[in-house]
């Protein structure tokens, strides 16, 4: 080996040094996927054996099978019930009872991305599978739309998303300068009534808060009858629909951001770096904008991606109300259907994202501030 090559090959292995072995962001990434992998698998265990615990006779119809066994025997009914079942994971294909613990790998073999087949109708006698689903992640499908559970996320998400971002938006957009504005005087005028906002929000149940506010701006005789809002979500009248239940949303969002804007505000104005640069004559403007507000910005900031998915799953209520098509209603409508395929890929959902929600906050703060190091 050439003097050359050993130059070239001691680079590179300082650069895998520093760069990869040695690189605790990186170290920390990879701990914490780790780590919310054997948790996301936990849970989809815990779920799945809940799930188990729901009778039989919840996960198919009755009436069918009654019908079935009627007229063509009960051999056949018995077949009806096991290709049912087998949709859950309680049979094998063959007829094979399945135990939790199986049903446990099943569905986990199910949620990894490879290529898989798997079938879901049956011919008459209910002995030979004539469809099958093909693709990588299966989430089974659901008994409320006959749809797979994937494809009916893939057409709620948009929406529900479109109301978490532009809710959390608002959110921020009011909360934030309320909360610096109530914490530059603690005791004066604007934080005594932003305090007395704070409390009569928290005092109104968010239920109620979100009916009144339907009934009253859903009605077209009423006094805001003239922006046909309207008691249910329009697709030809989208953001108009959408207003109250953002409104709604935005308005009960406020607070709680106001809440930690104000304390995080004041701690820093305590400081001793605070004290300090006050007696070098820096006026109080200069120490809120250029010093006392970016340290007090890093742990808002850090709940950001958490307070997005908190504004999606938190939603279902609103989207129940206003009969808008997103995850919230969904999750509503399978809890009342017993959709035990939706339930799942619902919990296995909201699980993931929360994880990567959690985790993409803490990348952000230490974007925001170099100081904060992440050990691996």
């Amino acid at each position: 080996m050439t003097a050359q090559s050993e130059k070239k090959e001691s680079k590179f292995l300082v650069f895998l040094r520093e760069k990869i072995i040695e690189n605790m962001t990186l170290r920390y990434v990879l701990k914490r996927i780790g780590a919310s992998l054997i948790t996301l698998i936990l849970l989809v265990a815990i779920v799945t054996a809940l799930i188990r615990a729901i009778p039989d006779t919840k996960l198919y119809s009755m009436q069918v099978y009654n019908k079935i066994k009627g007229s063509l025997g009960a051999t056949i009914a018995d077949n009806y019930i096991k290709k049912e079942l087998y949709k859950y994971g309680r049979y094998t294909i063959d007829g094979r009872p399945v135990s939790v613990i199986e049903n446990i790998f099943t569905y986990i073999y199910y949620i990894l991305p490879i290529y898989k087949e798997v079938p879901y109708a049956f011919d008459l006698n209910y002995e030979k599978a004539i469809k099958s689903w093909k693709g990588f992640i299966y989430l089974g499908r659901s008994i409320s739309t006959n749809e797979f559970v994937a494809e009916d996320l893939i057409q709620s998400m948009p929406i529900s998303l479109y109301i978490s971002l532009v809710s959390v938006f608002f959110t921020y957009l009011f909360a934030f300068p309320l909360g610096v504005s109530m914490a530059k005087k603690p005791g004066g005028i604007v934080d005594k009534i932003g305090t007395v906002f704070i409390v009569l929000n928290y005092a109104i149940p968010a239920l109620v808060f979100y009916l009144l506010l339907w009934s009253f701006a859903g009605d077209k005789n009423g006094p805001l009858g003239f922006f046909n809002f309207g008691y249910r979500f329009d697709e030809n009248n989208f953001f108009g629909s959408l207003f109250i239940p953002i409104f709604a949303i935005v308005f009960l969002s406020i607070p709680g951001v106001i809440v930690w804007v104000r304390r995080f505000m004041v701690d820093e104005l305590n400081s001793d770096y605070v004290k300090f640069a006050r007696s070098k004559g820096l006026s109080e403007n200069s120490i809120m904008y250029t010093h006392v507000l970016r340290n007090a910005s890093v742990p808002l900031v850090r709940n950001i991606p958490a307070t997005l998915l908190s504004a999606m799953i938190g939603s279902y209520f609103v989207e129940k109300i206003w009969s808008i098509p997103g995850t919230g209603k969904m999750l509503i409508n399978a809890l009342y259907s017993t959709d035990v395929s939706a339930i799942q890929g619902l919990t296995f959902l909201y699980s993931a994202i929360s994880m990567l929600a959690f985790l993409l906050g803490d990348l952000v703060t230490v974007a925001f501030d170099p100081r904060i190091k992440l050990q691996g």
